[in-house]
């Protein structure tokens, strides 16, 4: 929100000494509409997942006495008495009820994420904890469904409902598995950065430097790949060395080791990836 708000008042800035029938003020003001529905858009999307977050957790707190109540009836000895199996029996349909209602509401919350334009780790963190809620709740309904069997066959009635729904939530739960696996991919992929370095003369030969500038048919087997967190020192092996590819200044720093040769530092490493995803450093042996 900080960040939509900074850009409208650069944007109004800018604006004020462009002539209104000028290119640039036009430009600028399509860019500056175009920020303001993007903004609108992700608002709206943040609204409608924090209130599926809230009524998720909301359920699971109705849930809680109901629970206590089931709890301590299927550890307490003896058969049911009729008013006790009343409320056990309403109680557990109630929790199986909720339950289910929140198996749906995750799964449309995870739909939610993953077609919006939120990129939060925090959200999918407590994804994951609501996910792991749910099967805990789950797993703990139909242990106390069992204990509560034994006691009395009427409560057999509602066997086949949790049973359904704790079927629903192992199938959740290798959904879950397959995401964060996905999830864990698409991650390597964004922090996965490629640099190489060498001569005019190299550089030239692998179609990477082209009229003094980073081509744009190069040989991309030419670059190493690497984790931009654990990409901090590269050492050049050369005495002078300039980068070809466009960085941020002050993200970056090139100097001499202790053996008089040049080794790229990058100081801040969002920053300093934020153009582009190739490095490409010129070297003079």
């Amino acid at each position: 929100m900080k960040k939509g708000l900074l850009f409208f008042a650069i944007f109004a800035l800018i604006l004020t000494s462009c002539g209104k029938n000028s290119p640039e003020y036009k430009k600028l003001l399509a860019e500056k509409d175009s920020l303001a529905l993007a903004n609108t858009q992700a608002n709206t999307e943040l609204d409608e997942v924090l209130q599926l977050f809230n009524q998720i957790e909301n359920n699971f707190r109705d849930i809680k006495t109901a629970e206590n109540y089931l709890s301590v009836q299927s550890n307490t000895p003896g058969e049911l008495t009729p008013s006790v199996r009343d409320r056990v029996q309403s109680d557990m349909q109630f929790v199986t009820e909720t339950l289910d209602k929140n198996r749906k509401q995750i799964t449309e919350l995870e739909s939610k994420l993953k077609n919006s334009n939120l990129k939060s780790s925090q959200l999918t963190r407590t994804l994951e904890n609501l996910r792991s809620e749910l099967q805990e709740k789950t797993m703990a309904l139909v242990a106390m469904r069992d204990e509560l069997e034994k006691k009395d066959t009427q409560i057999q009635e509602l066997s086949s409902n949790v049973t359904t729904l704790s079927m629903d939530v192992q199938a959740l739960k290798e959904q879950t598995t397959e995401q964060r696996q996905t999830i864990k991919k698409q991650t390597t992929e964004i922090n996965t950065v490629y640099y190489c370095f060498g001569t005019s003369k190299e550089l030239k030969a692998q179609k990477i430097l082209d009229g003094g500038e980073l081509g744009t048919d190069f040989n991309k087997n030419y670059f190493i790949a690497q984790d931009m967190n654990k990409l901090n020192i590269i050492p050049l092996y050369a005495k002078k060395a300039k980068l070809i590819s466009k960085h941020p200044e002050g993200s970056y720093e090139i100097a001499k080791n202790a053996n008089g040769q040049v080794e790229l530092k990058i100081l801040n490493t969002k920053n300093f990836w934020s153009l582009t995803k190739y490095l490409v450093v010129q070297v003079n042996v």
